[in-house]
């Protein structure tokens, strides 16, 4: 059994092996939250949108009491989740002050964001949302900061372009420029790594993103693509 085997169309093996890593991810230990802190966030963002009747509920609600969360990081997976359009700089640093470490912040943000396209992806074919995993360990998380983050002007710290980023950037963009919205998490390299894995995938890969003469679909053309992603994004009122 795969992950999409209940779909009545077939879905290419690399994104259901992907897809599956996804899933199992939030009920792991990250770089700031434990199993259980991420298994509870992510049930939380699945709550808001099943109260909010933007998908079906699976019966995995009762895993927000997976671990106790700060009231501020349920509120954030939550509003993130809805799509965060209240976001601004003053929710973030308000976030912080009452107790979501910068890290932690942009560690629930990539978190519920992932989780949310997943459940986008199996309302478009058809299937209901996959099911939370248990919680796996109690491994502490490492908490490791990357020592070339800073404050380019975004809402946190992320990691320069090579080469000012170092090894965490190489590793992360290879050895050129990429767009902000690649780095918009890499204060938490793991969740970048996964960010970038999903658009690789299902988007463009670096090395295609800036060839406009390329598209990923057989059937429209980059213009096309294009066109369907800014109507997407305008009316997910994504401000980039």
């Amino acid at each position: 059994m795969t992950l999409y085997s209940d779909a009545a169309h077939p879905i290419a093996a690399k994104t259901q092996a992907l897809h599956e890593s996804e899933l199992l991810s939030f009920a792991r230990p990250g770089t700031w939250g434990t199993a259980k802190q991420r298994t509870a966030i992510a049930a939380h963002a699945r709550s808001a949108r099943c109260e909010a009747g933007v998908q079906e509920s699976v019966g995995d609600e009762a895993l927000a009491d997976s671990d106790s969360l700060p009231d501020a990081a349920i509120r954030l997976a939550r509003s993130v989740a809805l799509g965060g359009v209240g976001i601004d700089q003053d929710y973030c640093d308000q976030t912080q002050i009452e107790g979501v470490t910068e890290g932690a912040y942009v560690e629930i943000v990539g978190l519920v964001a992932r989780l949310a396209h997943l459940d986008v992806f199996a309302r478009g074919i058809g299937l209901p949302s996959r099911k939370l995993a248990d919680p796996v360990d109690d491994q502490a998380p490492s908490q490791q900061r990357p020592a070339t983050a800073t404050k380019e002007g975004f809402f946190t710290a992320s990691v320069p372009n090579p080469p000012e980023g170092g090894d965490v950037a190489r590793s992360l963009f290879g050895a050129h420029p990429v767009p902000n919205i690649l780095r918009s998490l890499s204060l938490v390299p793991s969740e970048a790594e996964r960010l970038i894995n999903v658009l690789n995938e299902e988007y463009f890969s670096m090395d295609t993103m800036m060839d406009l003469s390329y598209s990923s679909h057989d059937a429209l053309t980059r213009p096309q693509l294009e066109l369907v992603a800014a109507r997407v994004s305008a009316l997910n009122q994504c401000f980039y």
